[in-house]
């Protein structure tokens, strides 16, 4: 059983990197927040945790949970050497980024690629939508000091309503029951928001990067073909508002998801063809195994570790890039002048 402690004592815990895997699972509780996608909700535990007039930090612990460290096994593996030495590297995005460090939440792609050795500053905060990143940019003042690269994962829950797929969503049809019938169900709104994200990431994001830094790098992902599930707090249950249930009609159900997914990526692919020298799109359909879905929407370590891996490929790639035009930019001058 596990030793009551007072808030302030979790509060130092936190801050000096003291709170073991096993304090975490003691003093709060995280859930998913079936309103919006990719979130979680976060509490102290109060049965050990004295919150004596400070309940309502107990029942929004959102800004403790966020900087509870990495695990301490995490943070103590031995670097990987790379071929291209690592350069600063700054991350913003969303829970494929970064989930709560509380068990049994699975490491994310960030965790490995540091593991391996790059130097990344990770922003990213599980529920945080496009919006938010591109109105708060706090991976501007990185980019303008210095870092190459920026590792982006945005748009998961923009592209599904923020919680209102059903919304998206025509009522289930008994003579629309096969898996090629997907388009039947997705609604024009669904891909007039998709637009409207997608025209948030070119003029927020990517325009002002080349701007500012026509030179630095943008890298973004699309996401793999999530599974709903019987009850899903996020794509199975307004699934079922719609009556359909992933319990009678699986293929159907994955089959719209996967519609749904592509359209984004589709989307994505056409901005890196766009702007080809600053916005490097990765395509990650297809990289996690079924059996590797720790919950509707998130990979377990094993697939977190394929997406690391992929991630790795194109930031060596791009680095070498960087440190080619770098040294073209000293070198030619004085050959032309010679």
């Amino acid at each position: 059983m596990a030793k009551r402690i007072a808030l302030h004592q979790l509060v130092e815990k936190i801050q000096s990197g003291k709170l073991t895997p096993q304090e975490a699972r003691d003093y709060f509780l995280v859930e998913p927040n079936a309103h919006r996608p990719f979130d979680f909700n976060t509490y102290i535990n109060t049965d050990n945790v004295d919150v004596r007039n400070l309940e309502a930090l107990a029942r929004d612990a959102d800004q403790l949970v966020r900087h509870i460290p990495a695990a301490p096994a995490a943070r103590k593996k031995k670097a990987v050497r790379r071929r291209v030495t690592p350069r600063p590297i700054v991350a913003e995005g969303d829970s494929w980024f970064r989930l709560p460090q509380i068990f049994p939440f699975p490491n994310t792609c960030i965790d490995y690629l540091q593991q391996l050795g790059y130097a990344i500053t990770n922003l990213a905060h599980w529920g945080d939508t496009l919006d938010q990143m591109l109105l708060a940019g706090q991976f501007w003042p990185y980019i303008d000091g210095g870092d190459d690269l920026l590792l982006f994962s945005a748009g998961g829950n923009d592209i599904i309503g923020n919680g209102g797929l059903a919304t998206f969503l025509n009522m289930f049809d008994v003579d629309h029951t096969k898996p090629s019938d997907a388009p039947y169900y997705v609604k024009q709104g669904f891909f007039d928001n998709l637009e409207a994200v997608v025209s948030n990431l070119e003029l927020g994001l990517i325009r002002p990067m080349a701007a500012r830094h026509a030179n630095k790098k943008i890298i973004m992902h699309g996401y793999d073909y999530a599974i709903p599930r019987p009850q899903g707090e996020w794509l199975g249950s307004p699934m079922q508002s719609q009556g359909l249930d992933p319990t009678f009609n699986a293929g159907l159900c994955q089959a719209i998801v996967r519609l749904m997914i592509d359209a984004y990526n589709v989307r994505l692919k056409a901005l890196a063809s766009k702007y080809k020298d600053l916005f490097i799109y990765l395509d990650l359909r297809g990289t996690i195994g079924k059996a590797e879905w720790y919950d509707e929407l998130h990979g377990n370590d094993a697939a977190a570790r394929k997406i690391a891996a992929k991630f790795a490929k194109a930031i060596d790639a791009a680095t070498v890039t960087t440190l080619q035009k770098s040294v073209a930019r000293v070198y030619l001058p004085s050959r032309a002048a010679a």
